[in-house]
């Protein structure tokens, strides 16, 4: 049974199983999703819809589960891109020149945790197994872009970074920027040491609902909360922003949890692409 108050929700094709945001499926100008644990072909921690190489599986397993995942929106696996996640706040601009990049083993060129387009047909793609992934669309100019946050990229503020770059950049106001958010770990499930508690205290993070302390050395860490009030603060319209109440840890079944499993898990991808007919 889905969270009260979830804003995205899931949906099954064959096997496989997604969420989507209805906020940016209603838009019509982009495909997206994220990914389940359930539909692939790998097994152990890593059943069954991994698609992430750098967890241990083979590459053969991911490569099949990528595909069965694409294959539901008409996306070539092998085209999509992808970044080295850093877990840091850098964003890169990307075109069909970087096709295939992160489709294979080792076949990533960037760092970043942020990708961004304004080509059409190029699949944007991040990995997440607590994380929290958002997507963008513009409705003023042609254009997408996909940011993973975990705490270090929400301390840095990623979202709102994004909001100022396209504004910078295109010149695309907030206001004409819709935004969802992926599942990822809620603060329950999520705690953290003095030392990272510190950090969001010293970025002015001091209220109770984003930061809660439990007891010696141990707080608990909204990620949710935060990166809502970053992108609201960065000019993000409340109806234009969906959600998302799954946790990652909470859900087994669904989800994947890097914390829950200590590490011995896969990854859920999301991803984000113009459509040939979403020009503006």
């Amino acid at each position: 049974m889905a969270p009260e108050g979830i804003a995205v929700q899931i949906y099954h094709k064959g096997a496989v199983a997604y969420l989507q945001s209805p906020l940016l499926e209603e838009s019509g100008l982009a495909d997206h999703a994220f990914s389940t644990r359930l539909g692939g072909c790998s097994t152990g921690n890593l059943a069954s819809l991994n698609t992430a190489f750098h967890t241990g599986d083979s590459p053969e397993n991911v490569l099949e589960n990528r595909r069965r995942f694409f294959e539901i929106f008409s996306y070539d696996h092998l085209k999509i891109v992808s970044a080295t996640q850093v877990h840091g706040t850098g964003m890169a601009l990307v075109d069909h020149s970087y096709s295939g990049e992160g489709a294979l083993p080792e076949s990533t060129r960037q760092k970043a945790d942020a990708l961004i387009t304004t080509d059409p047909g190029l699949p944007l793609t991040a990995y997440s197994a607590d994380c929290m992934l958002i997507y963008f669309i513009s409705r003023q100019k042609s254009l997408v872009a996909l940011a993973h946050a975990g705490w270090r990229g929400t301390l840095g503020g990623i979202g709102a970074k994004m909001v100022r770059y396209l504004d910078k950049l295109f010149g695309i106001t907030p206001g004409f920027l819709q935004v969802a958010l992926s599942p990822c770990v809620c603060r329950n499930c999520y705690l953290v040491n003095d030392e990272v508690a510190g950090q969001f205290q010293s970025a002015g993070w001091h209220d109770t609902t984003c930061l809660e302390k439990v007891e010696t050395d141990l707080w608990k860490l909204d990620l949710r909360a935060i990166n809502i009030e970053q992108l609201l603060r960065a000019g993000i319209k409340r109806d234009n922003l969906d959600g998302s109440s799954w946790c990652t840890a909470c859900n087994r079944d669904l989800f994947y949890s890097y914390r829950r499993d200590r590490g011995k898990t896969g990854r859920m991808i999301g991803f984000i692409a113009l459509k040939e007919s979403g020009r503006l």
